[in-house]
């Protein structure tokens, strides 16, 4: 029968690294989280949690046969990874990823700069909620830090070539395959890095370079600018050998398959949407001038006006005056006669004075009548 044997913590044998201390010391907070839960007879997470179906499968498992085999040690603290967005919330959840679990420490990636500063500034509210859902002071330290994704990707890793000098003969136009360098493995996932040494970059663009960061006094500092813009150079170089073109508004790089660039998309986006609330005023200041305009009418007067865009404008019109004549109780004939002539499309003599204020009574009894239902009751 297997057993398994825990060392004492004060059992630490003399030369073992600072690393291996830390390591026994996050084991010895897992053991005693899960001891507890063990005692408690209840799964992880705080008192109520109910554990979902993909997950319910294991929770029987923590205390059973398979206890001194130690397989299931580890599963109550790594239950996190598939609940960070039920934790955290949904949009914090889906800009951030949980890169490692090891008590007391978890270490959590944010997509974005942005979201990685507010991870830094919510980190004790985090702490918090992190340590609720696991019912127990388990996580002390929360370490932030930016999610590392390469735009190469989704290329294949090959072997790098070896190249004597930039201005090697073996390189051939539209061969890339010499650009590429060996794969680099990190712990999220595997990208292949750019060979800067097999492209060239011609004399003018290095005398343009030069020329840049001549003024600059400190021989360091214009070195690493100088190794900054040749790098910059050759990776332009490269992703315009990969299908990467300027973008048409500005001189950033884009993809294959987009447009615009995201800043220029969403300039074209709030443009359009200037420019569409431009066209839903217009119609409405016709409706100002002539409320009892039905969509034939006011086709005649807009031809670009559409059904949806009159639907639009008419709606906000009728709010606008059904605002003040119901909900402020605003007796102006203007108000009145407005939102009526609106709702029933007929002109101003059109409407009998009965029925204008019967309408208004009964607007105004529905109004109070809904508020009134939308209260709570007292007991």
């Amino acid at each position: 029968m297997m057993s398994e044997t825990f060392e004492p913590k004060n059992g630490i044998q003399p030369g073992v690294s600072e690393a291996k201390t830390e390591a026994a010391a996050g084991d010895d907070a897992t053991v005693r989280y899960i001891e507890g839960l063990l005692a408690a007879k209840r799964p992880a997470g705080p008192i109520g949690y109910k554990p979902d179906a993909y997950v319910r499968q294991y929770d029987t498992h923590l205390n059973s046969k398979y206890k001194s085999f130690n397989v299931f040690k580890q599963f109550a603290v790594m239950r996190l990874y598939h609940h960070w967005p039920k934790v955290v919330g949904t949009v914090l959840g889906k800009q951030t990823k949980v890169l490692e679990i090891k008590p007391p420490i978890i270490k959590v990636a944010a997509m974005t700069s942005p979201c990685l500063q507010q991870l830094q500034m919510m980190k004790r509210q985090l702490l918090k909620k992190i340590n609720e859902f696991y019912g127990s002071e388990l996580i002390t330290d929360l370490e932030c830090t930016m999610y590392r994704q390469s735009y190469l990707k989704a290329i294949q890793p090959v072997d790098a070539v070896s190249v004597t000098s930039a201005n090697s003969k073996g390189l051939i136009k539209g061969d890339t395959s010499a650009y590429m360098g060996k794969a680099k493995r990190t712990d999220s996932y595997e990208r292949v890095l750019i060979n800067f040494k097999a492209i060239p970059i011609p004399a003018d663009v290095m005398a343009q370079i030069d020329a840049s960061v001549a003024n600059i006094k400190s021989e360091d500092l214009r070195r690493q600018l100088k190794e900054v813009q040749i790098k910059q150079y050759k990776k332009t170089v490269y992703l315009k050998d990969h299908g990467y073109y300027n973008c048409e508004r500005c001189e950033n790089l884009i993809g294959p398959d987009d447009t615009l660039c995201p800043s220029c998309t969403i300039k074209a986006q709030e443009h359009e949407a200037f420019l569409y609330r431009h066209h839903i005023n217009g119609i409405k200041d016709r409706l100002m001038q002539e409320p009892f305009a039905v969509y034939d009418e006011m086709r005649q007067q807009v031809p670009q006006c559409t059904m949806a865009d009159y639907q639009l404008a008419h709606r906000e019109c009728v709010y606008f005056f059904r605002n003040r004549v119901v909900k402020e109780e605003s007796n102006e004939n203007y108000d009145i006669y407005m939102l009526l002539m609106l709702i029933t499309h007929k002109k101003a003599e059109q409407l009998k004075p009965e029925f204008v204020r019967n309408s208004v009574l009964k607007m105004r009894a529905q109004y109070k009548e809904a508020v009134k239902s939308r209260k709570p009751q007292s007991n």
